[in-house]
C-alpha cells in the first residue's frame, strides 16, 4: 500500500516540476559580429542610439565586421568602436597606449554628451608578478569626440615608463547630465592629479597597501575635486579597504544624472570618509559599505549591509566571510540594484538573510561562495533579494537597471548548469564540464525572473556588456574564445553565430523590449508554499529549493519509492522567503526519490531521479 501511495505521489509531483519558467531571449533584432576579438569590456550607449564597445584582439589582428568593414590594428591591440542604431560600423579607432609586448585595453567606456571617455590601462594579474599591482585598472583617461578623435589623454601622475608600476590605477568611470566625469580606483605613491590635488597615501611601510580614491574632472578634463578613503587600522588581521570589483576592472561604482556617486566595497575599521570635511564618518567596525557622495564630492549617506537588510552569521571581520557588494547600478531616483558574493569555508555552511528571505548553505558543503542580487529603494531599504545557484562557481560582472525597475546581470557561470529561482539553465554539456557559459538574467521590478540569455561556445564564452534604453530595447555585447578542436558555431540565445575551429568573436546584439508575460501559463499560488530542485536528474548531489509565505518550523524528509526514509536534511525553523539546501545523494543507488516538505499546515511534494 506504501508503494502505491507514493507512486501517486510521483504522478501528481512531475506535472509540477516544470512549472514556472523564465522565457528566453527572443531572436535578436540584429547582431554585428567582430572575428579574432578576444574580449571586449567596455559598453554604452548616447541619445541618439549609437553604441560605443571597446575592446582587444590578439597579436595585433586585423577586425572583420560582419557588415563588410575590416580594421588594422598596427600599434597595439585594444580598440574603441562606434556602431550604429541600425548594427553597422561607423567608425573605429585604436586606443591611446602604444606599449609592446604587453597586452592592454580599454576599460570602460561612457558616452556624455558630445564626448565619450574611456578608462585605458593594462591587463596585468598573475602574469606580471614583479610588480607591486596584481589586479586590474587603468592609468588614463581619454576623452575622445563623437567623430572618434582624440582629445585629451590624461595620465594619473603624468606619464610613467612601466604601466604595470604606476603610483595610481582607476577602476571606475563615470559621468552625469552636465558633462562632469568621476572617476575611483587605487593609488600606493603620492596621487598629483593637478598642482591643487594631491593625494598622499597613508601607510608607506606596507608595498601593498592601498588607498582608495574618488575623484571628478569637468568636460573639459580638467580636475574639479579629490579625495581619499584612509584606513587607520593598525590591526593586522583586518586588510585593507578595498573597493569591489570583477575583472577586468568593474567595480561597485556608478554615476547617476545628478553626479551623485555610488562606490561599494569592504572597508576597514579605522575608515575616515569625507576626510576633513565637516560631516567626515569614521568606520568603528569592518565590513561590507556602500557610500553615495554628491556632486560636489561632499558625503551624502554612508550605509552598512545591515542597513540594507543584509545580515550573516559569519564573521563580519573577515572581508572573505562577509558578503560584499561587487558590482551596483545606480537609478537617477536613488534606487539601487547590487550583486553580491559571500565565501563559506569547507564544511562550515553560511546563512545569509536579505530581508525576510534567508538564503542557505549547509554544514556538509564543500568550501564555496553563495551570489545573491538584491534591489534597493532611495532610503536602502530592500525590496528582493535573489540567489543565484550554479554547480560550481560564477562571475557576475555586469549589472544595470531601467526606468521601469528591471534589473539585469550579466557574466558566466562555470560548469554544467545553473539554477535561477525555478529556471535551470543548461548548457548542452556533460555533468562536471569545465565550459565557462555566458549568461544574463532579466528580473521585472517585483524581482520575478523575467527572461534569460546563455551564450555557449565550445570553450568560454561571456557576457561583456548590458545597455538598456528607454525605449525598452537591450543591447548585450559579449565574446566567445573557441578551440581547434571544436565545433563551428556559437550559440547566443536564440540566434547561431559561425565561426571557424580555433577563432574567437565578439558580438553586439540588439533586442526588442518584453512583449510578452511569462511563457508558461502556471502561475504561482499567492501565499502557498512552493519547492523546486536540480538537478534532475542527479548523479551525485542536488539542490531543493523552497519558498515559505511566513516563517515557520520546516522538515524536509527524502524517501524512496518503497517509502522508506533516507535523511531529513531541514529540521529547523525558517523565515518567510526563500531558502535553499543541497541534498548529498552520492551514496544511493540508482532510482526514483521522493521528497516531502512540510511547513506549518501546508505539505509540498516533489521527486527526483539518481542516476549513476
Amino acid at each position: 500500500m506504501r508503494r502505491i501511495i507514493f507512486l501517486f505521489l510521483v504522478s501528481m509531483v512531475l506535472p509540477r516540476l516544470d512549472a514556472i519558467r523564465a522565457q528566453s531571449f527572443e531572436p535578436a533584432t540584429w547582431i554585428l559580429e567582430a572575428y579574432d576579438v578576444v574580449n571586449n569590456f567596455g559598453l554604452d550607449a548616447d541619445a541618439d542610439g549609437s553604441v560605443y564597445m571597446s575592446g582587444r584582439v590578439g597579436n595585433r589582428s586585423a577586425i572583420r565586421w560582419s557588415d563588410g568593414t575590416v580594421f588594422v590594428l598596427e600599434a597595439n591591440d585594444n580598440f574603441l568602436a562606434r556602431i550604429a542604431a541600425g548594427g553597422s560600423v561607423r567608425w573605429v579607432r585604436p586606443g591611446a597606449l602604444f606599449v609592446s609586448d604587453y597586452p592592454i585595453s580599454i576599460h570602460t567606456v561612457v558616452a556624455q554628451g558630445p564626448y565619450v571617455w574611456t578608462n585605458e590601462g593594462a591587463i596585468r594579474g598573475v602574469l606580471f608578478p614583479a610588480t607591486r599591482w596584481v589586479d586590474f585598472g587603468g592609468i588614463l583617461i581619454n576623452r575622445y569626440s563623437d567623430a572618434g578623435d582624440s582629445l585629451q589623454a590624461t595620465y594619473l601622475a603624468g606619464p610613467v615608463d612601466n604601466i604595470f608600476d604606476a603610483p595610481a590605477y582607476i577602476l571606475g568611470l563615470g559621468g552625469d547630465e552636465a558633462g562632469n566625469m568621476y572617476v575611483t580606483g587605487y593609488y600606493q605613491d603620492t596621487l598629483r592629479l593637478g598642482p591643487e590635488h594631491v593625494l598622499v597615501p597613508y601607510d608607506y611601510r606596507s608595498p601593498a597597501y592601498r588607498t582608495v580614491f574618488l575623484a571628478s574632472y569637468s568636460r573639459e578634463g580638467n580636475v574639479r575635486w579629490a579625495h581619499r578613503m584612509v584606513s587607520h587600522s593598525s590591526d593586522g588581521s583586518v586588510p585593507p579597504s578595498y573597493i569591489s570589483f570583477v575583472s577586468p576592472a568593474k567595480p561597485s561604482f556608478d554615476v547617476d544624472a545628478e553626479g551623485n556617486t555610488y562606490l561599494g566595497g569592504f572597508f576597514s575599521r579605522g575608515t575616515v570618509f569625507a576626510e576633513g570635511q565637516p560631516d567626515s564618518v569614521r568606520l568603528e567596525e569592518s565590513g561590507a559599505i556602500v557610500a553615495s557622495f554628491d556632486a560636489t564630492g561632499k558625503l551624502r549617506w554612508l550605509r552598512t549591509a545591515s542597513d540594507l537588510s543584509v545580515e550573516t552569521d559569519g564573521n563580519s571581520r573577515d572581508f572573505r566571510k562577509t558578503p560584499v557588494p561587487r558590482i551596483l547600478s545606480a537609478r537617477d531616483d536613488g534606487e539601487l540594484a547590487l550583486a553580491w558574493r559571500v565565501e563559506y569555508g569547507r564544511y562550515a555552511g553560511i546563512k545569509v538573510a536579505v530581508g525576510d528571505t534567508t538564503f542557505t548553505v549547509p554544514t556538509n558543503e564543500e568550501r564555496g561562495h553563495l551570489y545573491f542580487v538584491t534591489r534597493h529603494a532611495p532610503d536602502g531599504s530592500v525590496n528582493w533579494g535573489r540567489r543565484l545557484i550554479p554547480d560550481s562557481y560564477m562571475e557576475l560582472t555586469e549589472i544595470e537597471m531601467d526606468m521601469h525597475g528591471h534589473v539585469y546581470v550579466g557574466g558566466y557561470y562555470y560548469g554544467h548548469q545553473i539554477l535561477i529561482e525555478d529556471t535551470v539553465l543548461t548548457n548542452g554539456s556533460a555533468p562536471g564540464s569545465r565550459n565557462h557559459t555566458g549568461l544574463l538574467a532579466e528580473y521585472d521590478a517585483e524581482g520575478t525572473l523575467a527572461r534569460t540569455l546563455q551564450v555557449t561556445g565550445p570553450d568560454y564564452s561571456k557576457v561583456t556588456g548590458i545597455m538598456p534604453m528607454p525605449s525598452g530595447e537591450l543591447y548585450v555585447a559579449g565574446f566567445a574564445r573557441n578551440d581547434r578542436d571544436g565545433p563551428d558555431h556559437i550559440i547566443v540565445g536564440a540566434d547561431t553565430l559561425a565561426t571557424l575551429p580555433g577563432r574567437s568573436k565578439a558580438f553586439l546584439a540588439k533586442y526588442g523590449p518584453v512583449t510578452t508575460a511569462r511563457a508558461d501559463d502556471y502561475a504561482r499560488p499567492v501565499g502557498s508554499l512552493w519547492t523546486a530542485h536540480y538537478p534532475n536528474p542527479l548523479a551525485g548531489a542536488a539542490i531543493i529549493t523552497y519558498e515559505l509565505p511566513e516563517a515557520s518550523h520546516v522538515r524536509l524528509r527524502i524517501y524512496d519509492i518503497l517509502g522508506r526514509e533516507m535523511a531529513m536534511p531541514v529540521d529547523e525553523w525558517n523565515s518567510a522567503g526563500a531558502h535553499s539546501v543541497r541534498l548529498d545523494a552520492s551514496s544511493w543507488p540508482s532510482g526514483v526519490y521522493l521528497y516531502r516538505l512540510e511547513a506549518g499546515n501546508q505539505v509540498a511534494t516533489g521527486s527526483l531521479l539518481r542516476r549513476k
